[in-house]
């Protein structure tokens, strides 16, 4: 059956079976997508156009946004500084010379630690 196929040359340069199951919407193929040279390209509307599919500021944005402001892992530790300003200041030992360095050294161990980690 395919050598009848190969001497009457009725086959297909298609995608076989594998293939349209490993790369169903054809990323990998080595076929260029615009074939358009670089000096008929009009790179000012390709801007335009591309900025327009930029997504704006809209109300959904800034709810996920809002949501993620206001998550418990974010609430907790500026609970805690409160909490620690106002307990420090009840028992007449707020200093500020010393708690406020001491606050510097823990964010700058923050970031650098979280640095290391989401690197």
């Amino acid at each position: 059956m395919v050598q009848n196929k190969v001497d009457t040359k009725e086959y297909e340069e298609g995608r076989d079976l594998l293939d349209t199951i490993d790369d169903p919407h054809g990323l990998y193929e080595e076929e260029s997508i615009n074939n358009t040279p670089a000096e008929e390209l009009d790179l000012k509307q390709i801007v335009k156009e591309e900025k327009a599919k930029i997504k704006t500021l809209s109300l959904k944005n800034t709810k996920h946004g809002f949501r993620g402001s206001v998550s418990i892992v974010r609430i907790i530790p500026y609970i805690l500084l409160i909490l620690g300003f106002i307990a420090l200041k009840n028992n007449e030992v707020l200093e500020l010379a010393y708690y406020i360095p001491s606050l510097l050294i823990g964010i700058i161990t923050g970031a650098l630690v979280s640095k290391e980690v989401l690197a």
